[in-house]
């Protein structure tokens, strides 16, 4: 445990019910994918094999991690453990923190997390993954992102959290 009296460390895990929620929906767009795939237009095809990649993956992923109950997000008076996705990051210290804000990529609900130096952050990520987060990086216009998925805790709450933990300790 951290030291940091009123401020102790956090584990979030990820929510069984959301984890349960994703699974199935990415198992059931991945299924109609398939349909898509056995149409003769092209176009379609295409579409069908990038909606049953996508899908299958998501599905994958959220049943590892129904499985592993790795912790979501850590907080702690030394910094942030991101492990909330595919596209996560690792660990990054409150000093390296420049910004927290609300963030919406298309449906999706995040918590998007500006680092002064994403490339210091980016060479931490494990190469085989580091082009994914690269590219997330560039779409949500934020390098860190922590989404509500699989959130043992409601979004908003999280946020606050994290930013009382950054105006404590990110100087």
């Amino acid at each position: 445990m951290s030291q940091g009296g009123d401020f102790p460390e956090v584990v979030i895990h990820p929510t069984r019910s959301k984890t349960l929620a994703n699974i199935f929906g990415s198992t059931m767009f991945a299924v109609a994918a398939v349909f898509f795939i056995l149409t003769p237009d092209t176009a379609a095809r295409l579409i069908g094999v990038a909606a049953f990649t996508a899908f299958s993956a998501s599905a994958i992923y959220s049943t590892y991690r129904l499985i592993s109950n790795a912790p979501v997000v850590v907080v702690n008076a030394e910094g942030i453990y991101d492990n909330a996705s595919p596209f996560a990051v690792g660990w990054v210290d409150w000093s390296e923190i420049e910004r927290i804000e609300p963030r919406r990529n298309y449906l999706t609900r995040l918590i998007g997390i500006r680092p002064h130096d994403r490339d210091a952050v980016f060479a931490r990520v494990p190469q085989h993954r580091r082009w994914m987060v690269r590219a997330l990086a560039v779409m949500s216009h934020s390098p860190i992102n922590i989404p509500a998925a699989l959130l043992g805790r409601r979004l908003d709450e999280t946020q606050r959290m994290i930013e009382r933990y950054h105006d404590r300790f990110g100087h």
